[in-house]
């Protein structure tokens, strides 16, 4: 167990629809990580960017080499590595988030609330399952980007508390307020922190990104922020004995109604 956990925000704008492209560029913002984090976490669609054109992204082919590169990386820098990507399954394709370990092991989440404004719903399936994962004594929750929206689907739990929430999004730069004050809401609510990592740039379908990709602590207090606007891999660290004893003076998870998904 590590009471301390670095945890890395990958911040930069994809070139549509190219995986190799995107994968190659990482690769050079990875290489500054070797050795010195704990937790690597890539924006929504990192790979591709938030494109509805599966016939190009969502293959087989495209998966597997996403999922091996994620994999290498996760060996040569010593860290989780997690983000989500087209990835597909027979017919199906999902917005999965993978979450890597070093030794190879990936476990992933599939986005449960797709984005009808951009028509989601029609070429990606929804994911039915919660997941948490356990990583150097931390329990961690992935969601990806408009889950963020529903705090129900974010709700902690007295039972098996986690204690980061991180949220890899696509959130354009219009709806930036929104984005921050969610992420700080789920923060307060759930007593933990919350890992927001979004992109820059303007994507293939003319929206504008700045990022804003910040981690926000259990007392709704900013514990790192990448600068908006900017192509970059920022680290921060964490504090578990910090949360915990937070959580020992102001009990609110004690209190929770008792109702799960």
């Amino acid at each position: 167990m590590s009471d301390t956990l670095t945890v890395s925000l990958v911040q930069y704008a994809p070139h549509w629809e190219d995986v190799q492209s995107n994968l190659s560029r990482l690769d050079v913002l990875f290489r500054s990580l070797a050795g010195k984090t704990d937790l690597i976490i890539l924006p929504e669609m990192f790979s591709t960017g938030f494109s509805m054109n599966t016939g190009r992204t969502c293959n087989g082919e495209n998966s597997a080499a996403v999922l091996q590169w994620m994999q290498q990386q996760a060996q040569s820098t010593g860290a989780a590595v997690t983000g989500s990507i087209a990835a597909a399954e027979g017919v199906r394709c999902y917005n999965r988030l993978y979450w890597v370990n070093p030794d190879g092991v990936a476990e992933r989440y599939d986005k449960r609330h797709l984005f009808t404004m951009s028509a989601e719903p029609q070429y990606f399936t929804a994911g039915a399952e919660q997941k948490q994962f356990s990583w150097r004594g931390w329990q961690i929750k992935p969601i990806i980007c408009y889950d963020l929206r529903f705090p129900e689907w974010c709700r902690n739990n007295r039972i098996r508390p986690y204690d980061l929430l991180i949220c890899p999004a696509s959130w354009p730069a219009t709806r930036s307020d929104v984005w921050l004050t969610l992420l700080k809401a789920r923060a307060l609510e759930n007593q933990c922190y919350v890992a927001g990592v979004n992109r820059v740039g303007t994507d293939g379908n003319g929206l504008q990104h700045r990022g804003d990709s910040v981690i926000y602590g259990p007392k709704g207090e900013i514990a790192g922020q990448v600068p908006e606007n900017e192509a970059a891999a920022v680290s921060f660290d964490l504090s578990l004995s910090a949360l915990r004893n937070f959580r020992q003076k102001f009990p609110v998870l004690n209190d929770m109604d008792e109702f799960f998904f």
